[in-house]
């Protein structure tokens, strides 16, 4: 009897050996292809960057040092400054992995958006709050606003949403409007991700504001929200939500919703990446693809 009884264990634990049962009824199956991959190549965004702070913040690998946080980005990764540079980075290397906005999809070409913990790269999860990697786009400011400045806020809550909802999550209902067509420039200053956004919404306030003009200079979230604090531009454009210290400063309204999504060379096989393995990619301590051997499904 006793000897029946270990050979029922054994073929118990060699059946959950090749069935590759995980936690929480998850089947884990073998990704074939990854051992080509060879080592990783993380492609990140430079400091300073919205999508940076907001990726690391949100993925969970941002670490606080004298007050000050400090995304744990891995010293060898491909520092870059704009989507587009991202995108070129991950087509041109099967080895690589990347983040971008949601908004830049549609440039992809030998690319691809994972899965994150099993829920897809899309708009609609993003505005269902399902999605673990969404962001704001903000516009922020100092001081009270003029009377040209809150005509052109005023739009981009309400009639500029329908060109929001063509790319991003609207935040607002669209409304009618009618400018009161002050004149001026106002400036806006910062995030690559939110900029092209913001220059759909500048071509057309100009269309029904012809006595305004809108100019928008891309940087990075940071830089732009400080040249708002320090009076360089009526409108500081982030990526992000707003630090403590940057909130005491300025006043804020979120004008989008976005997601960031994580992209590879088309040539992985992955599909999917949890959040564990994402902090694992970009931290380091993941520095091969084969590591990441498995897929999960329900």
């Amino acid at each position: 009897m006793r000897n029946r009884k270990r050979i029922l264990l054994l073929l118990l634990a060699v059946a959950l050996t090749l069935s590759g049962c995980g936690a929480e009824g998850q089947t884990l199956a073998a990704v074939d292809g990854l051992d080509d991959l060879g080592a990783v190549q993380v492609v990140s965004r430079e400091e300073g960057s919205g999508t940076r702070s907001a990726f690391a913040e949100l993925v969970g690998f941002d670490e606080s040092t004298d007050g000050e946080s400090v995304d744990a980005t891995v010293a060898t990764a491909l520092v870059v400054t704009d989507a587009e540079a991202v995108i070129a980075a991950v087509e041109a290397d099967p080895s690589a992995v990347g983040y971008v906005s949601m908004g830049a999809l549609d440039a992809l070409e030998g690319a691809k958006a994972l899965a994150v913990d099993g829920v897809e790269a899309t708009l609609n999860n993003v505005m269902r709050s399902s999605y673990p990697l969404s962001r704001p786009f903000c516009l922020a400011w100092s001081g009270s606003l003029s009377e040209l400045e809150q005509d052109f806020l005023t739009y981009v809550l309400g009639k500029g949403q329908d060109i929001v909802a063509q790319g991003y999550v609207t935040v607002a209902d669209s409304t009618t409007f009618l400018s009161g067509k002050q004149s001026g420039t106002i400036t806006i200053h910062g995030s690559t991700s939110a900029a092209p956004l913001l220059e759909e919404l500048a071509a057309e306030y100009m269309t029904l504001n012809p006595s305004a003009t809108v100019e928008v200079t891309a940087s990075d979230s940071t830089t732009g929200l400080n040249d708002a604090m320090q009076g360089k531009c009526d409108f500081g454009a982030a990526s992000r939500e707003l630090k403590d210290c940057e909130a005491e400063l300025l006043e804020c309204e979120v004008i989008a919703k976005d997601g960031i999504a994580v992209l590879v060379n088309e040539e992985n096989p992955l599909g999917a990446v949890t959040m564990e393995e994402l902090r694992g990619l970009f931290t380091g301590t993941i520095v091969k693809w084969n590591t990441i051997n498995t897929e999960r499904e329900d």
